[in-house]
């Protein structure tokens, strides 16, 4: 199945919301949480995309062949390579203040990986060790100049956050775009997909707290598929 929405905001702008939002929608969806549950999803892939830009021997249907949609990172980091292998896919870019994400990210993905880097991921499973391999590696380090120290420069770090959005908007034509804010809700998301407006309310969900249970709960059930197809 070829992508149809590709979403390019960074991780904590709501992309969990916008996963639960496509998923409700009709659309299988792509978010880390997938990748980390699912040891059979091969996170080299992403790893092998970022050392070899453009290569024709990324397999982008491996890693997106089950999906229609895909959000947060790495898919946000790939947008460009992604936007061009599915032509016809529209780009939903989740954004918010610099100061709110970067804070965000601080009690959540830096506050991890940090953690996970200090401890050389002992106690993961091969894959999860891939994983957290590749965020540092693609996510982390390729944004912030291969040194994690650099996630804890507010300036420097709100600085890539906005430059991302400006990237974003410079090479995705105006009409594939689209640029969410938190509590735009369900009406602009669907008049852009051409999909009905839900009768619920649209998803609220991944607080730092929310976060932490979310990612726990990804391991802990990537360990036990890792343990179980052993």
């Amino acid at each position: 199945m070829p992508l149809e929405v590709i979403g390019a905001g960074f991780g904590r702008t709501g992309t969990h919301s916008l996963y639960l939002a496509l998923q409700k929608l009709g659309y299988p969806t792509h978010h880390m949480v997938e990748l980390m549950r699912d040891p059979t999803q091969d996170a080299n892939i992403w790893t092998y995309a970022y050392d070899h830009p453009n290569s024709p021997d990324t397999d982008w249907e491996k890693v997106y062949g089950r999906y229609t949609a895909a959000v947060d990172f790495p898919t946000c980091t790939f947008y460009k390579e992604l936007c061009e292998r599915y032509p016809d896919a529209k780009v939903v870019l989740t954004v918010r203040t610099p100061e709110s994400w970067y804070k965000s990210m601080q009690n959540t993905v830096f506050k991890q990986v940090k953690m996970r880097q200090q401890n050389n991921d002992r106690g993961d499973t091969a894959h999860l060790a891939d994983v957290f391999q590749m965020m540092r590696h693609t996510g982390m380090n390729g944004l912030f100049e291969h040194n994690m120290d650099k996630v804890d420069d507010e300036a420097f770090v709100c600085d890539i956050f906005s430059k991302h959005i400006e990237d974003v908007k410079r090479n995705v034509p105006a009409d594939r775009l689209l640029i969410m804010n938190l509590g735009d809700g369900w009406e602009p998301l669907c008049n852009f997909l051409n999909k009905p407006v839900p009768d619920e309310p649209y998803p609220r969900s991944n607080s730092s707290d929310e976060f932490a249970a979310l990612s726990q709960g990804a391991m802990d059930a990537g360990t036990t598929a890792a343990a179980t197809s052993a």
